[in-house]
């Protein structure tokens, strides 16, 4: 099925230091998409005060929009992960 999609998505930790470390972690992981899903897929990550700010544009399958989601919200687990030890 084919769709077209935005969404923002808000990540709290009330750190800004934390928050810019996982956004500019998740931004270098963003600039290494395929160049197949960069034609459909548009994701920019921010870090604003204490939190973390991804906005997605996409148009294609839904389930190459889930597949990327997924691959967000894993990389922000690890991002938290190595945040959480330092």
């Amino acid at each position: 099925m084919r769709i077209e999609a935005r969404a923002e998505i808000v990540w709290h930790y009330g750190d800004p230091g934390r928050a810019e470390a996982i956004a500019g972690a998740l931004e270098v992981d963003n600039v290494g998409l395929p160049e197949s899903l960069k034609k459909s897929l548009n994701v920019l990550t921010r870090w604003e005060d204490g939190d973390v700010i991804t906005k997605v544009k996409y148009s294609g399958e839904i389930e190459t929009l889930i597949k990327a989601l997924d691959d967000l919200v894993f990389s922000i687990k690890i991002a938290e992960d190595v945040t959480e030890k330092v």
